[in-house]
This record gives C-alpha cells, sequence and structure tokens, in this order.
C-alpha cells in the first residue's frame, strides 16, 4: 500500500510541477502534454531500493523502474545489454539512429524515442514529459543541474560513468536491482571478469610498454580518471603522460588534454593509439579501411615523428570508438593487451568476447579489425 501511495503521490506531483513550470514565463512550456504515467501499475510491482551510486550519494527509489532516460549511447547500451532496453522511454541525440547513420541499424529500436538533444545541455522539458522515473547519466555530465530541474517532477539522478571500466563493473549489481534485471546484470558482469582474468593472468610480470593515445585530434591525450588511462593500463599499458594529474575526473580535461607534441617525441611510446578519423562518427557501421589507413599516415607523417618508436616499429593504430569502448572500454583492453603483448596473448581471439557484447545489444556480430587499423597491418 505504501508503494501505491508513493506511485500516486509522484503522478500529483508531476502535474504540479509541469503546471507550474508552465506558467511561468521563461519557463517550460509544456500545456496539453500528456505524462506517460501508469501509477496503479507501477506501484503493484514496484518497492523501494537504497543504492549508492558511484559518487557516493545514496538514492531511494522504486524499483523495478519502468521509464528512464539515457544521457549518452554509453549508458543505452548498457541499459540495453542487462535486458532493460523496454525501460528507456526517452534519448540523447547520440542514440538517436536518425542523426547518426552509423547506428541506423544499431540504435533502430529507440528511433521516435523523445530526444532531448545534446548530453551536455539537455532539453529538460522533454525529459520531464517522457515520464522517466530516472535521469541515468556520468560523473562528467551536468548532473548537478539535472537534480536541480528534475527534483520538482520526482525524476531520480543515478551517476554511473559506463565509460569508466572499475566504475561499470562495480556498479553492475545496482543496476540489476534498479532494472529488475538481475540475471542480465550478472551475465555482463561474467564477461567483465572473464576478460578480467585473462588480463591478470596473461600481464602478470610483464614489463608496461609505453603509450601514446590520442582522442580525436592532433596532441590530444587522455589522463588519469578518464576510461581511456584505465584501459592502457589494464591492457599492460603505461599511458606516457600518465603523470598529469587532475584533481576533478569529472573535468572533460581529463578525457582531452592538449599536450606539447615536442614532448611526445621526447617521451618516446612504443605504440601509438589513435581514437577516431575527421569528419566520421563513430558507430556499428564499420568506416573505410583506407579512411584509418590515411589517420594513420597523417600521424605518423608529422615533422620529427620518424624518431619515435612507435613509428619505427610500425606499433601505431587507428581505433573507431565502437568497439573500444565496449563493456566500458573492457574489450578495448583486451585489444590493447593483445596489441601491446602479443607473444602473450596470441590465442586469445578477442572477437570472440566482443560477439558475446555485440549478442546482449541484439545484433550481428561484427570483428575488430572492421573497427581499427594497424600501420602496414
Amino acid at each position: 500500500m505504501a508503494n501505491s501511495t508513493s506511485s500516486s503521490d509522484l503522478h500529483i506531483r508531476r502535474r504540479h510541477a509541469l503546471s507550474l513550470l508552465g506558467s511561468v514565463a521563461g519557463g517550460f512550456m509544456l500545456a496539453g502534454v500528456v505524462i506517460p504515467f501508469d501509477a496503479t501499475a507501477r506501484a503493484a510491482e514496484q518497492k523501494a531500493i537504497t543504492i549508492t551510486d558511484e559518487l557516493g550519494r545514496e538514492i531511494t527509489l522504486q524499483a523495478p523502474i519502468k521509464a528512464v532516460y539515457t544521457d549518452l549511447w554509453y549508458q543505452t547500451e548498457i541499459v540495453r545489454a542487462i535486458g532493460a532496453a523496454d525501460a528507456i522511454v526517452s534519448i540523447d541525440q547520440t542514440s538517436n539512429p536518425d542523426k547518426t547513420a552509423a547506428n541506423k541499424e544499431y540504435f533502430a529500436k529507440f528511433a521516435g524515442l523523445p530526444d532531448a538533444g545534446n548530453f551536455n545541455s539537455p532539453n529538460w522539458e522533454t525529459i520531464a514529459a517522457s515520464g522517466a522515473e530516472v535521469f541515468f547519466t556520468r560523473r562528467n555530465a551536468p548532473w548537478q543541474d539535472a537534480v536541480e530541474k528534475l527534483k520538482p517532477f520526482g525524476i531520480e539522478v543515478v551517476v554511473v560513468s559506463t565509460w569508466d571500466p572499475k566504475v561499470l563493473r562495480a556498479q553492475l549489481p545496482n543496476l540489476g536491482k534498479i532494472f529488475g534485471a538481475e540475471k542480465g546484470a550478472a551475465e555482463l558482469a561474467a564477461l567483465y571478469d572473464d576478460i578480467d582474468k585473462i588480463l591478470a593472468e596473461r600481464l602478470k610480470g610483464v614489463e608496461p610498454k609505453k603509450v601514446f593515445f590520442e582522442n580525436n585530434a592532433d596532441f590530444v591525450t587522455s589522463l588519469p580518471g578518464s576510461g581511456w588511462h584505465d584501459t592502457i593500463v589494464l591492457g599492460g599499458g603505461t599511458n606516457i603522460f600518465g603523470d598529469i594529474a587532475i584533481a576533478n575526473t569529472g573535468s572533460a580535461s581529463v578525457h582531452t588534454y592538449t599536450v606539447d607534441p615536442v614532448e611526445i617525441i621526447n617521451r618516446n611510446p612504443d605504440v601509438i593509439i589513435h581514437n577516431g578519423v575527421d569528419g566520421q562518427a563513430s558507430g556499428y557501421e564499420p568506416w573505410d579501411q583506407e579512411l584509418l589507413a590515411e589517420q594513420a599516415g597523417r600521424v605518423i607523417d608529422r615533422p620529427g615523428w620518424n624518431s619515435i618508436k612507435a613509428v619505427q616499429d610500425k606499433n601505431v593504430f587507428v581505433i573507431n570508438n565502437f568497439f573500444f569502448s565496449a563493456l566500458g572500454k573492457q574489450i578495448g583492453a583486451l585489444a590493447v593487451a593483445k596489441w601491446l603483448h602479443p607473444e602473450h596473448f596470441e590465442d586469445v581471439d578477442v572477437d570472440t568476447y566482443f560477439a558475446r557484447w555485440l549478442k546482449a545489444q541484439g545484433v550481428e556480430p561484427r570483428p575488430v579489425a572492421d573497427y581499427a587499423y594497424k600501420l602496414d597491418g
């Protein structure tokens, strides 16, 4: 009975908040909007649970939730992978199949859902009107704004940075509880742990190799606090700019930090991994391998870079983030390990693990080779 009252109260609060917002000059104009919220049906199935998100915030909500807004395609992937895709009622532009040709097939299920636009400044009106019970977001998103804007509607904000491998693994049990998808969450955790076990066993006592990771632009790297850095370390590498620390790991600077190109040469990486190709959006649809090869050529043709060990040894990789960030970048970590230490991973087929991930997404498997290129490889 308590759950029913709670759900009914939430419905009333949303109606009241929407009417207030619609009447305030400069506020959200939601006249005539119908909130898709069936309080009675939900109350019969839900019960209050309390979870602690990655920021240590205790959140009490009615579970299993039936409606969620996912604020980036990483978040959308994880919700779908645990078997809760039907709970997604609103998305950001990166999960909209009509806005990213490379994901038209991959995210086809979400075509027509309310699109709140850019994840850094979402349309709060769209989210509120969608009937979402939870705003599922990351630490590098405007989550504080979300708490302030969505509280009047009873929409809880849950912060789980699904691009961060360690955070994702730690939070998978919570996600299972929130969505009533414990089995799917456990299966995803098993995939993560299978990779983790291989990495631990094969890299024990192995000397890390120096890696320069370049993120989508010339001389832009990623630092500790970003999933990119963790992926390099998990894969048996050392980030050559891992000595640069930024206290606020929610800052965009940990993901995109510009460095002096001369310093890259001086630090002489064993391996270079470049994420992205100019003008191309990452997605399930592979890029033309010629585009990847051309990007590799642009990297090695920079003045003075012929003195870098990675260039001399042709250990230069260009990647499509679609595969690299799969499962909180854990698939990427396994690929990095195979690239950095091939003698220890010769019998490990990354495609096998990537196929398990794509199966959880409900799409046909594709090889990692569709999404990565090795110089002259």
